[in-house]
């Protein structure tokens, strides 16, 4: 029992919420999910507080039937327009985001990310082929895809968005962190008996410390 408090004790949090978002992609797509996300907490306030108010405003007293209001064309104007323009909003944010998203500035470089049962590689432009994932801070990385088995989906959080590795097919996405650590991420789909075995980890340092490494990388 003491040695498994100790082990508990020792184990520090990981950060991987999309939440804390540590790179350019990661970050716009947090600002359209905080933008959405207050526009439905409005939306539950308002028509929450509402319904509030009608039950203890208009409850039953007596037996005598309530007044009936039959229409009120200022009311449903109003519950119709203003959905409607915020639903507008909602749709103009994400689509001049999507193109952002998905293909980012010019890249800097480009990583080829090859996924299988129940690992990642990385294909650097050099040729060489390394298990963990470096990048240097403050550069676009572009990645290119693919899945020499089954379904697979590459996702650091902090990061960017995930991107499918198909068999057959190679999509793109792209990453940049804009501070150096180590970003934790997993596998998104549902590949086989070792899923939760199929983690990320990129590595991203200084441009100073990545242009060492790389040339090091024999």
């Amino acid at each position: 029992m003491i040695a498994a408090g100790a082990l508990l004790a020792a184990v520090q949090p990981v950060d991987v919420s999309p939440l804390d978002c540590a790179g350019p992609d990661a970050c716009r797509i947090l600002s359209v999910y905080q933008f959405v996300f207050w526009m439905a907490m409005f939306v539950l306030v308002v028509v929450g507080g509402l319904i509030l108010y009608a039950a203890i405003r208009f409850r039953r007293r007596d037996d005598r039937e309530p007044p009936q209001v039959h229409g009120n064309s200022r009311l449903e104007f109003a519950w119709t327009a203003l959905p409607f323009v915020m639903l507008i909003f909602i749709f103009g944010l994400t689509f001049s985001s999507m193109d952002f998203v998905r293909n980012g500035p010019t890249a800097d470089m480009t990583i080829k990310v090859i996924a299988q049962q129940f690992a990642f590689q990385y294909q650097y432009p050099n040729g060489k082929r390394r298990s963990d994932l470096t990048i240097p801070t403050g550069r676009v990385v572009r990645l290119e895809v693919t899945s020499k088995d089954v379904l697979h989906a590459f996702w650091v959080p902090r990061l960017g968005g995930q991107v499918y590795a198909i068999p057959g097919q190679t999509n793109h996405g792209w990453i940049e962190a804009s501070q150096p650590g180590t970003y934790l991420g997993e596998c998104n789909e549902l590949c086989g008996r070792g899923h939760a075995l199929m983690q990320i980890q990129v590595i991203a340092m200084t441009s100073g410390q990545y242009d060492s490494w790389y040339a090091a990388m024999k």
